[in-house]
């Protein structure tokens, strides 16, 4: 069953199991929340700007887990204040905790003209923007099952854009993959990565998955 409550997507009904897709527009990036029964995970976190947007959000979801697709500003720059306010853990890959934990600042690539422009943009934001450390560390790992915080999924390893970046494969069908791809004009790879081939790749597993519908960090959602 798929429908719409109150801005909320409805994805799946069954066997009174009920997952529900919320995003939170964060200027050009996408934060989710995942709710199940009674617990819920978070999707990145925006930039500090929408910290308090995101944070109402997820008053009453009982957050269990905020799930980092990668280590960039955009997406965990409200990492430490979300997690200390809702009391819970960040997950992040171990090929990104340097990101998260130590400023480590390493620089994407681009390809052609506008390629190489907005990775001349991304890489001054990526330098000037500071993320602090959090305090509780969950490690992601490609398969792990997202059961214990309440949600019927799996995390997935869609390395490229980052060495280290993740996405979300919920048992019903639906994926949420960072910046593994966007959908600004139209779906496409992510116009910056830090591993063309790896990126690629990636691309190509989103689609072996064939997934109902794809969220992704910046754009709308779309299916293939």
């Amino acid at each position: 069953m798929y429908g719409r409550f109150g801005g909320i997507d409805i994805v799946s009904i069954k066997e009174n199991f009920m997952t529900e897709i919320e995003p939170i527009p964060c200027g050009s990036a996408n934060v989710y929340i995942i709710h199940g029964n009674k617990e819920s995970i978070l999707i990145d976190t925006g930039t500090e700007k929408y910290r308090d947007k995101v944070l109402n959000a997820c008053q009453c979801a009982n957050v269990r887990l905020i799930l980092l697709t990668h280590g960039h500003f955009d997406h965990c720059q409200n990492a430490l204040y979300l997690s200390t306010s809702l009391n819970c853990p960040v997950g992040i890959s171990a090929e990104d905790l340097e990101l998260l934990q130590k400023g480590t600042k390493r620089k994407v690539y681009g390809k052609g003209i506008w390629g190489n422009i907005y990775t001349w943009v991304s890489n001054c934001n990526i330098k000037k923007c500071k993320i602090d450390p959090v305090d509780s560390i969950t490690v992601l790992e490609n398969e792990m099952s997202l059961q214990e915080y309440g949600i019927d999924g799996k995390v997935i390893k869609l390395p490229g854009h980052t060495i280290g970046s993740v996405g979300v494969l919920l048992q019903t069908g639906e994926a949420f993959i960072g910046d593994a791809m966007q959908n600004i004009i139209s779906p496409s790879m992510a116009w910056c990565y830090e591993d063309y081939e790896k990126a690629e790749e990636s691309v190509n597993l989103i689609h072996r998955i064939n997934p109902k519908k794809i969220y992704c960090g910046h754009g709308k959602m779309f299916g293939l």
